[in-house]
């Protein structure tokens, strides 16, 4: 089954551009309020909110696109609902999940993405949400102001959505210029997406896949929480077979993929305070025809040992020579609340 994904805001609308450079398939897809230009997503796939109106490509957009805040934003989009829930409808054939990407810290994507939840859950599509939170970089004016947003789309959102994964770009505030990191990081959150959307490809699914809406419910919550990531990758040949096809396969040490993985979790936060942990394994095929051909033993004893009561192993596969690992941990939203208010 097909996904919807959505862009809201110029964040989430970056994020979703890199998603579909790296492969979305055929999952249709939609970006609102884009401010940059974006190589992957067709005119007519982009549309314009202003506090005049709600247009489509080849419309003639008037008004402000940039809102004083987000209950401006989401005033606007309200009140233009019926619009939107008509756009939705045309794209939800063959869907059965939607994920909707946004930066938590601005006015527009936080204002709308809650509109576009509420009215996905109306028609009984379940939602992942990808927020991003803004790097504490600035002064402890705009860092307050970019977390009232935060605390505004997470309060909103949770009633509408079914998980919810975070990234920080504080991940790269280390950078003397974080403005030229985000690409690379959107394109690792993008790699990520991939991961997740594997497992309902029929082309590189298994048996042993976790399908989307399976990921969605192995990390999520009753009362609610949040899901961060971490990824790694190795070649599955040397150099040399990486472009010659030609020789077999090498061991993987897997140990190693697991902790390096961790260390580049999407947050930084304890593994061991998690509620709910889920490892996405992409291999050659290869390795799924040899038994014991990779050590998946490894994987599933290091999520016991964090969450011992609830964690899951999907593996799919990959045209490309590399083996992948990426684990999502999930915590309750009173475990990552210094991450969601300012603290510069």
């Amino acid at each position: 089954m097909a996904g919807f994904l959505i862009g809201a805001g110029h964040a989430g609308c970056a994020l979703l551009d890199a998603v579909c450079e790296r492969g979305a398939g055929k999952n249709p897809r939609i970006a609102i309020n884009p401010k940059a230009a974006l190589k992957q997503i067709r005119k007519k796939e982009q549309y314009l909110l202003t506090d005049k109106g709600f247009f489509g490509s080849g419309e003639n957009g008037v008004g402000r696109r940039d809102f004083a805040d987000t209950a401006a934003s989401a005033s606007a989009m309200d009140s233009y609902d019926a619009l939107l829930l008509e756009l939705l409808n045309e794209n939800l054939q063959g869907v059965n999940f939607a994920i909707l990407f946004l930066g938590l810290g601005g006015t527009t994507g936080t204002g709308i993405s809650p509109i576009i939840a509420r009215i996905l859950g109306d028609l009984d599509i379940p939602v992942m949400v990808f927020g991003v939170l803004p790097a504490r970089t600035g002064t402890s004016a705009d860092t307050a102001a970019q977390y009232q947003n935060v605390g505004y789309a997470v309060e909103h959102l949770r009633r509408y959505t079914d998980a919810f994964i975070l990234m920080d770009n504080q991940r790269i505030a280390y950078t003397s210029n974080i403005e030229s990191a985000y690409p690379r990081f959107n394109q690792y959150a993008a790699a990520v997406v991939s991961d997740i959307l594997s497992g309902s490809d029929p082309k590189v699914s298994t048996a042993s896949s976790l399908g989307v809406r399976d990921i969605m419910s192995c990390i999520s919550l009753p009362e609610g929480g949040f899901s961060v990531f971490g990824r790694a990758s190795v070649l599955s040949k040397d150099l040399t077979g990486y472009f010659i096809p030609i020789g077999g396969h090498k061991p993987i040490d897997v140990p190693t993929l697991i902790g390096v993985a961790v260390e580049k979790q999407s947050v930084e936060a304890d593994t061991k305070t998690a509620r709910k942990s889920t490892a996405l394994l992409r291999v050659p095929p290869w390795y799924m025809k040899k038994e014991n051909a990779i050590d998946t033993g490894s994987i599933e004893r290091f999520l016991h040992e964090n969450t011992p009561s609830d964690h899951h192993l999907g593996i799919s596969l990959t045209k490309r020579r590399l083996v992948t690992l990426t684990m999502l941990f999930t915590y309750q939203y009173g475990d990552l609340s210094e991450f969601l208010t300012a603290s510069p």
